[in-house]
């Protein structure tokens, strides 16, 4: 994000489009770079967990405090630079680039995963066989982390399909996207759909609050500070409530638990939104944003590093220190996708995670 020259008005905002497109919107890098270091550090533990590793709690008790909101941020990101596009592109156009860089890195991805998976069957956590490609098409949430893509993909379609007819009334669109949300509980069997159904409200409640969220660029540090200060309690109270209450399966139970859950989840999405903001005015951290531009890079590739990390010290070097392996796993999980990805783009390879060809700057 530019920084603002002290003699500029605030009170004139820039508009939409360029606030996206100028990167004015810099601390998103630094939500998605901290909630991509969760995921990771979440199936680096899981995943140590699933092997017979034994994990210390309070390192697991880190991932399960805020596994509610990892993924919710993700759509409600998304969500913000959806609204700003649509203010700039055709849904044509839109809709095209979303299939190229989600659609279709989640079949060549999924399929990729299955395959590896069947190989190393007697190596992994997974016990794969070849039926497995059909929860492609049917099951995504069977393929461990790849249903996002597609959910995320679904939901933007569904959004773009939605939002012409309900683009006058926002308080009717959000209510319908809290219906979906609750009747998610009844198809939680189907993945292929529940997904959609859940996440539907993040994404919309990002695209909603876009306005909004432009008119808080002006705040200072210092209010930031403040305001994260006095939510941060009701944050902590919330997620204890939810984690005494559900555990990490947050989608069970009462149908009615998932409004106030939701609510808890929209709270700890603003105080992400607060610790970005923070973090980038702050100008700290700043591999954190380095990290959010990679992220869905690094959340394709991540599992295949940490599960040949945890391969290697356990069936090679029987090592079982979760201290070692933790850090060493968090830190190729991060830094190998990146240079893969970066050789790629190096290579003119582009369509090793994306069809839409990169565009040469000049």
């Amino acid at each position: 994000m530019s920084s603002t020259a002290p003699h500029e008005d605030r009170n004139q905002l820039t508009p939409k489009s360029t606030l996206v497109k100028s990167g004015r919107l810099g601390w998103v890098d630094y939500a998605r770079g901290i909630a991509i270091l969760l995921v990771v550090y979440r199936h680096t533990l899981v995943g140590l967990k699933r092997a017979g590793v034994e994990v210390l709690p309070p390192l697991y008790a880190v991932q399960e405090f805020l596994y509610n909101v990892r993924m919710p941020v993700f759509f409600l990101l998304s969500g913000v630079f959806l609204a700003g596009s649509m203010s700039r592109y055709p849904v044509k156009e839109i809709l095209l680039k979303k299939a190229g860089n989600l659609l279709y890195p989640y079949f060549l991805w999924a399929f990729i995963l299955i395959t590896i998976q069947l190989f190393l069957n007697k190596y992994t956590n997974s016990d794969r066989t070849a039926s497995d490609y059909w929860y492609i098409l049917t099951q995504p949430r069977e393929l461990d982390h790849m249903w996002y893509l597609l959910a995320l993909f679904n939901t933007t379609v569904l959004y773009l399909l939605l939002h012409r007819s309900l683009s006058r009334f926002p308080i009717l669109h959000l209510a319908l996207a809290v219906l979906l949300h609750l009747s998610s509980h009844y198809i939680a069997d189907y993945s292929i759909l529940s997904d959609v159904f859940y996440h539907y409200i993040f994404l919309v409640s990002g695209s909603l609050f876009y306005d909004r969220i432009v008119s808080l660029e002006g705040l200072t540090i210092r209010k930031l500070v403040i305001c994260f200060l006095l939510v941060l309690p009701v944050f902590i109270l919330g997620q204890l409530y939810w984690l005494r209450t559900t555990g990490p399966d947050y989608a069970s139970g009462s149908v009615w638990q998932l409004i106030p859950y939701l609510m808890i989840i929209w709270i700890a999405c603003f105080v992400y939104y607060l610790a970005s903001r923070i973090l980038h005015g702050l100008k700290t951290a700043q591999w954190l944003s380095r990290i959010g531009k990679y992220s869905l890079y690094i959340y394709i590739l991540h599992l295949l590093v940490i599960a040949f990390v945890r391969i290697v010290f356990l069936q090679v070097f029987h090592i079982q220190e979760v201290l070692l392996i933790l850090p060493v796993s968090l830190l190729l999980g991060i830094l190998i996708p990146v240079a893969l990805y970066r050789l790629t783009q190096k290579w003119q390879m582009y369509y090793v995670f994306s069809l839409i060809k990169p565009f040469k700057k000049s």
